[in-house]
C-alpha cells in the first residue's frame, strides 16, 4: 500500500488548499557487494632540516632555533608511529661538540642553568584531520623538562587511527656546566 501524507496549506484570507501526496513504494530485490583494495601509505616531512643553539652559556637554558615541525599522514587502520633517534657522539646519545670532543648527555630531565643536559619537547597542533598524533609521554613536556634521546629508535608520537596532515612541533633544549664550557 502506498503511503499517504495529508497536506494542508492555510493562506491568509481563509482560503484553504488541501491535497494528498502519494509516496511511491520502493523495494530492492538484489544486494550489491562492493569491494576495494586500498594500499597502506605513510608520509612524513619536516619544515627544518637543521636547528642551531648558537653559543651555549652556563647562565641559561638554551632553546635551538628554529623549532622543527613534522607533518605526517597515514591511512593504516591501526594508525602509525613517528620514530626518532639521536646520532650522538662517542657512542652516546646527546649533543656532540666535535671541536672539544665532548658530549652533552641526553636523558629525561628537568634542565637547570649550570648543569649539563640535553633533550627535546614535543607538542601536537590542531592542523590536519583524522585521529590525533599524540606525542609520547616523555617528550610531551613543557618548561625546562625534556625527554632524552637514544641512539636506538624511540617513538616520538603515535596515532591509533588514520591521520592526514597532522603536525608535531619539536623543541630542542640544552644546558651546559662550567666543565662543558
Amino acid at each position: 500500500m502506498k503511503k499517504q501524507t495529508f497536506l494542508a496549506i492555510l493562506l491568509v484570507g481563509a482560503l484553504i488548499l488541501t491535497g494528498v501526496i502519494f509516496e511511491p513504494e520502493m523495494s530492492f530485490a538484489d544486494d550489491v557487494a562492493v569491494t576495494a583494495s586500498v594500499s597502506t601509505s605513510v608520509s612524513c616531512s619536516t619544515t627544518a632540516t637543521s636547528t642551531a643553539f648558537g653559543t651555549l652559556t652556563t647562565g641559561s637554558i638554551a632553546t635551538a632555533s628554529p623549532n622543527s615541525t613534522l607533518l605526517m599522514s597515514c591511512n593504516y587502520g591501526a594508525g602509525c608511529d613517528l620514530n626518532i633517534n639521536d646520532a650522538g657522539g662517542g657512542g652516546n646519545p646527546g649533543l656532540w661538540n666535535s671541536s672539544a670532543s665532548d658530549i652533552v648527555q641526553s636523558a629525561d630531565a628537568t634542565l637547570s642553568a649550570g648543569t649539563e643536559g640535553y633533550g627535546i619537547q614535543a607538542a601536537t597542533t590542531a592542523n590536519g584531520s583524522g585521529g590525533v598524533l599524540y606525542p609520547s609521554v616523555n617528550y610531551w613536556v613543557t618548561g625546562d623538562n625534556v625527554g632524552g634521546l637514544t641512539l636506538g629508535t624511540s617513538v616520538l608520537a603515535s596515532s591509533s587511527v588514520p591521520i592526514s596532515g597532522r603536525e608535531i612541533t619539536v623543541i630542542h633544549k640544552a644546558a651546559i656546566s662550567g666543565l662543558t664550557a
